[in-house]
């Protein structure tokens, strides 16, 4: 709801947004793939200089990953969605991007020790370790910059390639863990997740996107 809910607003915004002088090159919509998978842009140009856009991404994958022994398996949630900002310095293709989004990114893990493992300062049996599970966050809110190619709502042309690159000031990650037997100790257990915290400390998330843009 809350992603709907802010593609509406943009739209809105859209709409609202002055008519510029040159007729016809007002609204474009843009398709691209990367970091943050799959994308959908909406864009309204304000003027020569000015356009702003609503952004949506978003992709799932699964991976695996050890830690101290501990096999994890590990679904990743990567994306984020919001308006961005682009000003043309030179009133052309170049852009310079500043924007808010709400950020998705994050993952869930889950491990289930075979053998004896070494959690935090103690080794535990499998029988005493039982399911390791976890979460991994980061901040919802966050500001994105960049820089890019592109302007979807001006002409010549309706076709157009685009590019971003670029950065989530995401912070720092967050993690938490829990064991399904109750056995292993607090005190372990924050030692383990401090140790993943260092393995997925990406204050600033890359943003690298290509697509296509297409002029109402």
């Amino acid at each position: 709801m809350r992603t709907w809910g802010l593609l509406a607003g943009t739209a809105l915004l859209l709409l609202a947004v002055p008519r510029p002088a040159e007729a016809g090159d007002r609204v474009g919509l843009g398709v691209k793939l990367g970091t943050l998978g799959f994308g959908f842009d909406i864009t309204g140009r304000v003027n020569d200089w000015f356009a702003v856009r609503g952004s949506f991404n978003i992709a799932d994958a699964n991976d695996t990953h050890s830690e101290s022994g501990v096999e994890y398996e590990t679904d990743v949630a990567f994306g984020a969605s919001g308006i961005l900002f682009d000003f043309h310095p030179w009133k052309k293709n170049f852009r310079l991007t500043a924007g808010w989004m709400h950020n998705r990114t994050g993952a869930r893990l889950s491990g289930t020790p075979t053998e004896n493992v070494e959690i935090g300062d103690t080794v535990y049996t499998p029988a005493e370790a039982g399911t390791i599970r976890g979460d991994v966050s980061f901040k919802d809110s966050v500001g994105y910059v960049g820089f890019g190619y592109g302007n979807a709502a001006r002409g010549p042309g309706r076709v157009r390639f685009v590019l971003d690159v670029g950065a989530l000031l995401q912070g720092a990650g967050d993690v938490t863990l829990t064991s399904s037997t109750g056995l292993v100790s607090q005190d372990d257990l924050a030692k383990e997740e401090q140790d993943l915290e260092d393995n997925v400390d990406q204050s600033f998330y890359p943003v690298v996107a290509l697509g296509i843009s297409f002029r109402l």
